[in-house]
């Protein structure tokens, strides 16, 4: 070993490891004159490494993607224009979500508990400004400038800070620079609707939206302001209605087929694939099962071609039913429905309807025809799915004519559809009432069937009543006029249930009474098909006496004397004119000027007073089975 001088020691011999137990003590008595720039932060030495090092089976806990080529001694003083993604989630604002709205709001004041009264009250409300949203002036205020019991007494009606904001104040109270805050987040939506810090500060005029009432904003500010928690009676203040609608009625749409305009029938025929039948039953066609985003290209021309809009169609056709319950809520339009009994479960098809999709115009509440009237589009006629095509006085619906043709004359495609799933055959065909479909009710047929009976000309109310003569319901499901009218032939409950047919079915119609004959029409009974004949025989007759009284025929025949084809069973007008559309119907639930009778229901076509006065009863029937309802159910006089 080689020797050399030290400052301190002297010699020292050099060696290749290092010492085993080194000294502590500095071995230098004077600093060096260079010392190192970044000099060991330990205080003690390192241990005796191994020999050799050791090499770990294992890998680093968390080793790189890609080791870097060559590191740099020192950090670089510009950072990379590509910096390195963490795997760590950023600290970016949480994606905007609307409060849930509180629903107790819009409840009316007389229906709030005593208890939630007095909350109200806490909060300066009282029945006037309750029930008119934007009077209170506290609604101008966000959740921090109330006081400490305002907010209490706010807590207990339901709301939080943010619902608050959203459903009361709508953010207006808000600075500007603060509506864009990581857990706001609703500068966006004012910013859609064409607010900025100048308008906002009012250095500058409201924009346009600031004027427009719901249905005038666009779609895209109307999303918006769903967003800010508007609905339309909270944006307008003040009800802006159309005779009581919230969007001006498409009257073409309630003229019967044959009475429209060529042009319109035409590309309502050829654009839309309306049938006169699918026209005429208003809620027929498939087409109206979709909103307007769901038709088609050459759909959406069409329909805007006859006088269609998006918001027409998306109401007045398809009553928003398309829409997802939670684009409902959006909008606020599952409030019409929440007061029909839907949910979001029977919505979306995990529960049954309500009973209100099988009750008539008539039968729903005051408050449930307002709300589907001012929000979805609603008033008797289409609540109701009226028949629009004229019917002579004798049955409600209008009689299918095909059906009446013998079965040598029928045209070619139809006597295939009859023959198909429907199995007629010329026997079965001509020999009215003996076919074994027509046992069955239209609920009770196959989808196939349905289709088949459709391109016959039937639908539900046809089949029923003209085909099935109501054989297929339960006594419970018949309507009451229905079940009437079959007591006056015989019937009770006991016997329809076990099919124990009454005597009067054994006479041939000229023997039965002019009573028994009227109440045998609400049953679509007619001489023919009562007595069973052969259209061999009788369809030139039966075709004879509908020229004569009015045709009442799928095609749109003459308008005739008698009932009004409303589709609600039994809603009669004795002497009456038949019902067609594209009247001046009110459905405000107010009585008011023609086409509406004293309870508030719409009436098509209604001019005459009386007439109107007339058709308030829940049953209208003609005259001789009127006095015929007297005499069986005991009643001394029934007014029509």
């Amino acid at each position: 070993n080689d020797i050399v001088d030290s400052p301190t020691t002297g010699v020292k011999p050099l060696t290749d490891f290092p010492t085993l137990n080194p000294s502590t003590a500095p071995t230098t008595a004077t600093p060096t004159i260079s010392p190192t720039a970044f000099p060991s932060t330990s205080i003690q030495p390192t241990a005796v490494p191994s020999d050799p090092p050791t090499i770990s089976t294992q890998p680093t806990a968390s080793p790189s993607a890609s080791p870097s080529a060559s590191p740099s001694a020192h950090p670089t003083a510009i950072p990379s224009a590509s910096p390195t993604s963490s795997a760590m989630p950023s600290m970016a604002p949480i994606p905007y979500s609307r409060s849930i709205r509180v629903d107790l709001r819009y409840i009316p004041w007389s229906d709030l508990t005593e208890e939630d009264k007095q909350f109200a009250e806490q909060l300066d409300y009282d029945e006037t400004t309750w029930n008119n949203i934007g009077l209170n002036p506290i609604e101008i205020l966000n959740w921090d400038r109330l006081s400490r019991e305002q907010r209490s007494a706010a807590s207990q009606l339901g709301y939080t800070t943010f619902s608050w904001d959203c459903w009361q104040n709508h953010f207006q109270s808000y600075r500007w620079i603060d509506l864009n805050l990581p857990y706001i987040q609703v500068g966006q939506w004012w910013e859609l609707l064409g607010w900025d810090i100048f308008k906002w500060n009012d250095y500058e005029e409201p924009p346009e939206s600031d004027s427009k009432h719901w249905y005038e904003l666009s779609s895209e500010e109307r999303h918006a302001a769903a967003q800010l928690c508007y609905f339309r009676s909270v944006w307008d203040e003040t009800e802006v209605l159309f005779e009581g609608f919230p969007i001006e009625r498409p009257e073409f749409r309630y003229v019967s087929w044959m009475m429209l305009d060529d042009s319109v029938r035409e590309v309502a025929d050829e654009g839309l694939k309306y049938s006169a039948l699918s026209w005429n039953v208003l809620g027929l066609d498939a087409i109206e099962g979709r909103e307007w985003a769901a038709l088609t290209q050459y759909e959406n021309e069409a329909a805007k071609e006859i006088g269609f809009t998006q918001l027409s169609w998306d109401c007045w056709q398809n009553h928003f039913r398309s829409y997802s319950w939670e684009e409902l809520v959006l909008y606020g339009l599952d409030m019409p429905y929440l007061q029909l009994g839907w949910t979001e479960l029977s919505w979306n098809g995990g529960d049954s309807p309500p009973p209100s999709e099988s009750m008539s115009w008539k039968d729903l509440s005051q408050e449930q025809r307002e709300a589907v009237a001012t929000e979805i589009c609603y008033f008797r006629d289409n609540w109701d799915r009226l028949d629009m095509t004229p019917t002579n006085g004798r049955f409600r619906f209008p009689k299918v004519k095909e059906r009446y043709i013998q079965w040598a004359d029928l045209p070619l495609d139809l006597r295939r559809t009859a023959a198909d799933s429907l199995e007629y055959n010329k026997t079965t065909w001509d020999n009215l009432g003996t076919a074994p479909i027509e046992k069955r009710s239209w609920e009770e047929l196959t989808e196939h069937q349905k289709a088949d009976a459709m391109s016959l000309g039937f639908y539900q109310r046809t089949w029923d009543c003209f085909q099935n003569h109501y054989r297929g319901y339960e006594w419970d499901e018949l309507e009451r006029d229905i079940s009437d009218a079959l007591q006056i032939l015989g019937w009770s409950k006991t016997s329809w249930e076990d099919d124990d047919v009454p005597l009067s079915y054994d006479n041939e119609w000229s023997r039965l009474s002019e009573t028994e004959q009227s109440v045998a029409a609400v049953l679509c009974f007619f001489e023919e098909n009562w007595d069973r004949d052969n259209l061999k025989i009788v369809a030139k007759e039966i075709a004879e006496k509908d020229v004569i009284f009015g045709g009442g025929s799928v095609d749109g025949g003459s308008v005739g004397d008698g009932f009004v084809a409303d589709g609600s069973a039994g809603e009669a007008l004795a002497g009456g004119e038949s019902s067609n559309s594209g009247s001046s119907t009110q459905s405000d639930g107010k009585p008011g000027t023609s086409g509406q009778d004293p309870d508030g229901n719409a009436l098509s076509g209604t001019t005459d007073p009386i007439r109107a006065a007339n058709s308030a009863g829940s049953v209208r029937i003609p005259m001789i089975m009127a006095s015929a309802f007297a005499f069986v159910l005991g009643a001394s006089t029934i007014l029509l």
